[in-house]
């Protein structure tokens, strides 16, 4: 049997895991955080950093890896990529295409070079005169992922304090014109630079508007729709990606979209399953055997009518003890999916951080109604 190694075992990692193993795979991962679970669902885990390179090729070595995928998160993906390289093994973009997509400056730089719709922005520096700024403006860090240190501002007063405490967290931050629209997610695989199968869905926030809890498929209008595939198959020329997936999400005012961040892994917390049961395609698979260099068979054939499956990410609005979660009658026959990731009587000390448990539900159709009121719906009781 032959063996993959993930660099990661978050519960964002578990479709990667699940996947490999119904492909036949023999799956180890990396990490060495406590709350890493999807431990629980490889067939052996290491306990270590996966930035320590040295580590993980000791481990690659002994245990005789034949095959290595990046898990849902920057540093994985970027860690795996050069590893990769290194050993000329896989299918990955090269070092330095993966660090300009995973750069959220460098990717826009490029866009703007590139007259690839995207927010107009700006790199931060120390000696830069604030004073002049148009606002709202949003604060970003180029290397964190999850909304991490995001921030829209109205005042310079407010700037500062931002650009300090984006600056705990990065290194380097930019600053991007604000744009008041719908926000959208494009996931999508290319072969040969050219997209084969995408998925159109709607990100929605809850008490913090820069991390998305639920999700579910849309449809945009045409002539918005068609620009964004071109927009993306036009990067995936200029930068020679190579075939596999690749999502963004983008904002949607006035029928045009600004690109506004994308990735090369898996996005997280089980979206691959959104596609799964819309299309009732095998995403997950198709995502691995790309990463390791394998043909596509029909794993990407969606079914010709998409149904309506909405993916919701239960947080809680306050700290304190949590102790269940409350779901209304009317939602407990849709559930399809659920997986808790924190215990019952677990103190919440970063509510609007902490994800409580994901939950999918079959909707049959676009119930406004349910999704308006998601977060009232399915409630944690917290004390």
């Amino acid at each position: 049997m032959k063996k993959v190694l993930i660099l990661g075992g978050s519960h964002r990692d578990i479709p990667l895991i699940k996947a490999s193993q119904e492909l036949g795979y023999f799956v180890i991962t990396l990490g060495d955080r406590d709350y890493y679970f999807g431990h629980e669902y490889s067939d052996k885990y290491y306990k270590v950093n996966f930035n320590d390179l040295a580590k993980v090729k000791e481990i690659i070595e002994s245990e005789k890896i034949d095959y290595l995928l990046p898990g849902s998160g920057e540093e994985s993906y970027l860690n795996t990529v050069q590893l990769a390289q290194e050993l000329n093994i896989g299918n990955l973009d090269n070092l330095e295409t993966a660090k300009l997509v995973h750069n959220k400056w460098k990717f826009k730089e490029f866009c703007l070079k590139n007259s690839i719709s995207t927010p107009f922005g700006f790199y931060y520096t120390d000696n830069l005169n604030l004073n002049n700024i148009e606002f709202p403006i949003t604060v970003k860090p180029t290397n964190l992922s999850g909304g991490r240190g995001v921030e829209v501002v109205y005042d310079l007063k407010n700037l500062k304090e931002s650009l300090l405490n984006s600056k705990e967290l990065s290194s380097e931050v930019f600053l991007e014109e604000f744009i008041d629209g719908e926000l959208i997610a494009y996931s999508v695989f290319i072969k040969n630079q050219k997209i084969i199968y995408g998925f159109t869905g709607k990100d929605d926030t809850y008490k913090n508007k820069y991390l998305i809890t639920s999700a579910y498929p849309i449809q945009l209008k045409a002539v918005t729709q068609n620009r964004l595939l071109s927009e993306v198959e036009k990067i995936a020329r200029l930068l020679s990606l190579v075939d596999g997936m690749f999502h963004l999400q983008a904002i949607i005012k006035d029928k045009v979209s600004y690109i506004i961040d994308v990735t090369r892994r898996i996005p997280g917390d089980f979206y691959p399953y959104l596609m799964e049961y819309c299309d009732k395609v095998e995403y997950s698979k198709a995502v691995v055997k790309s990463y390791i260099g394998k043909t596509l068979k029909n794993e990407l054939v969606a079914t010709k009518k998409q149904e309506f499956f909405i993916r919701h990410c239960v947080m809680s609005d306050k700290n304190g003890l949590f102790k269940e979660i409350e779901i209304d009658e009317t939602l407990k026959h849709r559930i399809v999916f659920r997986i808790d990731l924190m215990k019952q009587n677990t103190e919440i000390k970063n509510f609007e951080n902490h994800l409580i448990a994901i939950i999918f539900m079959n909707l049959l159709t676009e119930d406004k109604y349910i999704i308006n009121n998601i977060n009232e719906l399915i409630r944690p009781l917290v004390v």
